[in-house]
């Protein structure tokens, strides 16, 4: 919403020219930027000292960051871009990417390590379907209750921003039991496939992988799960020939010499049953 009308609101109600009103976006830019730097930074060590404050550390300057912003709309001291709305604008940045910053660190603490990437592409998904919901309920709000700009502004800042807060206030309740469940989900898996307790590797070799097809005299090849708990040089070896022999599948299938009954016998006949 900023992005998409401030620029605008700036040089249309507040009188600034277009160059003012483009420079003192980019200073909230730039602030933006130093506050991402600064509030990873300060997060890292908040969550350090208790997983419970990194939430609550989120929901002061997400209240905090109300407050430049609307002093940028409605202090009229300014007609140009003095000092007074520089800072405005760039505190507001720093302030509203501290909490922001910290989201995905958050994300990827509470959820395992396989869904984390989907986990992520929603969180995206959400945070592009909100930049255009902005612009949309400012509209909204302009057209139906006949508001001006600056009061539209102001509405949407304060409603929205505190509900955030709040939200991020109650994480800090469910955020470690959330990382505490976690945690458990690991040390479950790490115990189930044996991690930290392997037996020999004789034990752990899964002979129904390949059928009877050895390499160099050894035993069969092992399967994911195996070379997961017991990665030694056996299974490295096993790899390397696994990789040789599907290459080697690969170049007869698409060799131009080989007719197409060759091809399909070889490629299904050598499989074991």
């Amino acid at each position: 919403m900023l992005f998409v009308y401030l620029n605008d609101y700036l040089s249309q109600e507040r009188g600034l020219s277009v160059q003012d009103a483009t420079f003192i976006i980019a200073l909230f830019g730039i602030g933006s930027a130093a506050g991402g730097i600064v509030g990873g930074f300060i997060g890292g060590i908040v969550s350090i000292i208790s997983r419970s404050l990194l939430p609550l550390f989120m929901a002061v300057t997400t209240l905090l960051a109300v407050l430049p912003f609307l002093a940028l709309l409605d202090d009229i001291r300014y007609d140009k871009a003095s000092l007074i709305p520089c800072f405005y604008a760039f505190t507001g940045g720093c302030l509203a990417a501290i909490p922001s910053v910290n989201v995905r660190p958050i994300i990827i603490q509470v959820n395992l390590p396989e869904v984390r990437g989907s986990i992520l592409t929603a969180a995206n998904l959400i945070i592009n379907g909100a930049r255009g919901c902005g612009p949309t309920i400012l509209t909204l709000l302009m057209g139906s209750l006949r508001l001006s700009r600056a009061y539209g502004f102001n509405i949407i800042l304060i409603l929205f921003w505190t509900l955030n807060s709040i939200t991020l206030a109650i994480l800090a309740k469910t955020l470690p039991d959330d990382q505490d469940l976690m945690e458990t989900e690991l040390k479950n898996y790490a115990s189930g496939v044996g991690i930290g307790s392997i037996a020999s590797v004789e034990d752990s070799i899964d002979h129904s992988y390949i059928g009877d097809t050895t390499f160099d005299g050894d035993v069969s090849l092992f399967s994911i799960d195996t070379q997961a708990t017991a990665f030694d040089a056996r299974a490295a070896r096993g790899s390397l020939y696994f990789m040789k022999e599907a290459l080697g599948e690969i170049n007869e299938s698409l060799s131009c010499c080989a007719p197409l009954e060759n091809i399909k016998q070889s490629s299904y006949t050598e499989l074991p049953e």
